[in-house]
């Protein structure tokens, strides 16, 4: 159900504000709207502007030495704390930030800083002493020569004839003075070494550039060091960096450990404290006075005035606000339903909110749609592993969509259990065969009965959505939705009739009424549309008879679940060889549950979302977002 808002006005003296906005942060439960257009709007005097911009600067540079220091596995006290620091005056705190910041900032930066250098050579230096391990050949007999720089080049093989062409360029540029020696490595790639003065250096850099060749680049420590040498220092780096990495994390264990808590909840409590400044642009003002409008659930509003009164005083007054029919239209949602009903929510928001004043599809989704799932998938079996993984997913969900999908899925397979006793079903027919269950209604055998009863629920649905949008549209005054809803109710009724004559189930005299009826439902359908009605009129009541049509899906796709496992037990059995046999029987079993969850949580929502929310669901609901702390995360 949708809670009932109420429009709230909080008027009191500007000497108050500072207490005002802090008593309502900490009750959070106001959604804080734009000022009335009758008052002007709060300016921020220029303290408060300085004190935004610092509180500002000061977060940013809190979260940035948070995400350098390392999250401890489970913080104590943290709640405790920030509690207490939400006490203290806002200077008390930002003079402790300072300090602390003061003794953390160049140390954490620093570590910081060195860990991510370790880290790149920890990766990089590899790559580079499996590229020496190849040149190695190639240098061993070519001895270390003062003022000579060595270059490493690869080259794929099918291009190695550039080397040629380099080879042919360099007498000019080095005066002849160069070596340059090269060989395959592996069948991708040729490897050359090109030693030169360095005079020359500048000029056989470009060469390179323009043949676009590409060049083994040595850390800038390794840049003139012999390649036979080099190779040993990566190697000995290696093994040093792991140790220093240990140390840097150590230190940067430790500071987190003494500080992390501390900065976490000092970054909380302010970023508290800037919104109470940054909210205050909603906000009039008059001379000596502050006004605040908002929406909250009207349940707490005689809470909050009292907590007004206690916390600021008797120069505070909260009053509630007539509801204009636009203020109606953007009122705030907050669904309130009983527990089991509870992770439906989630359902129907992926649709839409419902908009206030509406109704709210939850409760009855709650009550439909595991129902209608566990008509579809109905066996004992199949439902056990559904419910057994839900649970399983349940514990390791987080609060939020997740956990509330799982319980949904846990409630359609407690469903599915009840039909599959109600088929006698067991992965398909094993039930009957190991169990002996009895099948109260086989609906592999009952087919024509089975899809009467999915027909039947299709009534039951669609007629429960006209009613309730026919009480709307009454409660909403909306004619034009009124008449359009009762005119297919009353075609339908006409169009039922007729096929109840037609198959003896009422007498055939019924016959021309029911005629009659629907005469009068298209006709009255034809006068809410206007003129396009006499095409669209029959073409709507005919799409409204589908909508019940489409429950047969109910019993179509359960059937071909049956029949699936039914085709799993028969070829598990044809192999004669046991092992064989559970692997197949197994696989189709497997697949037939991923079936069926897919499908009946698939159709079993389209139901809701196309055929049933349609009859009355009217989305657009805006969110309840109030002012409150966020908290320590």
């Amino acid at each position: 159900m949708l809670v009932q808002m109420t429009k709230i006005q909080i008027v009191g003296t500007l000497g108050e504000l500072d207490k005002a906005v802090r008593s309502l942060h900490r009750a959070g439960v106001v959604q804080l709207e734009e000022k009335v257009e009758a008052v002007d709007p709060l300016v921020l005097d220029p303290g408060a502007a300085k004190q935004r911009d610092e509180l500002a600067l000061i977060i940013a540079r809190l979260d940035a030495l948070l995400t350098l220091m390392a999250k401890p596995s489970s913080p104590r006290g943290l709640a405790a704390e920030y509690d207490a620091q939400t006490l203290r005056p806002t200077a008390d705190v930002i003079a402790d930030v300072k300090s602390a910041m003061t003794q953390l900032d160049a140390p954490v930066q620093n570590l910081a800083r060195r860990r991510e250098e370790l880290e790149s050579d920890r990766v990089t230096l590899p790559r580079y002493a499996k590229t020496m391990r190849q040149l190695m050949p190639l240098a061993a007999d070519m001895a270390p020569l003062r003022n000579y720089e060595t270059v490493a080049l690869l080259v794929e093989r099918k291009s190695a004839g550039i080397i040629e062409l380099i080879r042919q360029q360099l007498p000019s540029i080095t005066q002849d003075q160069f070596e340059l020696v090269s060989q395959d490595i592996d069948k991708d790639t040729t490897a050359a070494l090109l030693v030169f003065p360095r005079e020359y250096s500048s000029a056989i850099q470009t060469l390179l550039g323009r043949e676009a060749i590409t060049q083994v680049r040595l850390p800038e420590e390794l840049a003139n060091v012999p390649f036979n040498e080099a190779l040993g220092k990566i190697e000995a780096r290696l093994a040093a960096i792991l140790r220093e990495l240990e140390n840097v994390n150590r230190e940067l264990s430790a500071l987190s450990t003494e500080w992390r808590v501390r900065l976490a909840v000092w970054s909380a409590v302010l970023q508290d404290r800037l919104q109470e400044v940054e909210v205050r642009s909603r906000f009039g003002a008059t001379r000596y006075t502050f006004v605040i409008v908002g929406w909250m659930p009207s349940r707490g509003v005689a809470a909050l005035r009292r907590t007004l009164e206690r916390e600021v005083g008797d120069r505070i007054l909260l009053e509630e606000l007539p509801v204009t029919e636009h203020d109606r239209e953007h009122a705030p949602v907050v669904l309130s339903n009983p527990g089991p009903a509870k992770p439906f929510e989630f359902l129907v928001k992926l649709m839409a909110l419902p908009r206030y004043g509406t109704i709210d599809p939850t409760p009855i989704m709650a009550i439909f749609l595991p129902i209608f799932f566990g008509m579809i998938l109905g066996d004992v079996g199949y439902a056990i592993v559904v419910l057994l993984g839900a649970i399983y997913l349940y514990r390791r969900a987080k609060p939020g969509g997740m956990r509330s999908l799982t319980l949904v899925i846990i409630y359609c397979s407690l469903w599915s259990i009840v039909f599959g006793f109600w088929y006698g079903e067991f992965f398909g027919e094993l039930g009957e065969k190991w169990f002996g269950m009895h099948a109260y209604f086989p609906r592999g055998q009952m087919v024509q009965p089975l899809f009467a009863f999915s027909i039947a629920l299709g009534i039951v649905q669609i007629g429960l959505g006209f009613g309730l949008g026919i009480y709307q549209a009454l409660k909403l005054r909306q004619r034009h939705e009124l008449l359009d809803r009762v005119a297919k109710v009353i075609a339908l009724i006409g169009i039922f009739a007729m096929l109840a004559s037609m198959t003896n189930f009422l007498p055939q005299e019924m016959f021309t009424p029911g005629f009659a009826i629907t005469m009068v439902g298209t006709a009255l359908l034809m006068y809410t549309l206007g003129w396009i009605g006499l095409l669209l009129a029959p073409i709507e009541i005919l799409g409204t008879l589908g909508n019940i049509l489409s429950y047969l899906r109910l019993a179509a796709i359960g059937l071909s679940s049956v029949y699936l496992a039914m085709v799993a037990n028969e070829l598990a059995g044809l192999f004669g060889n046991i092992i064989i046999g559970i692997i197949v029987g197994g696989l189709f079993h497997a697949l037939n549950i991923a079936l069926g969850i897919l499908s009946p949580t698939i159709q079993s929502l389209r139901l809701h979302y196309v055929e049933f929310f349609q009859k009355f669901y009217e989305g657009g609901g805006e969110g309840f977002v109030p002012f409150k702390r966020e908290g320590i995360l």
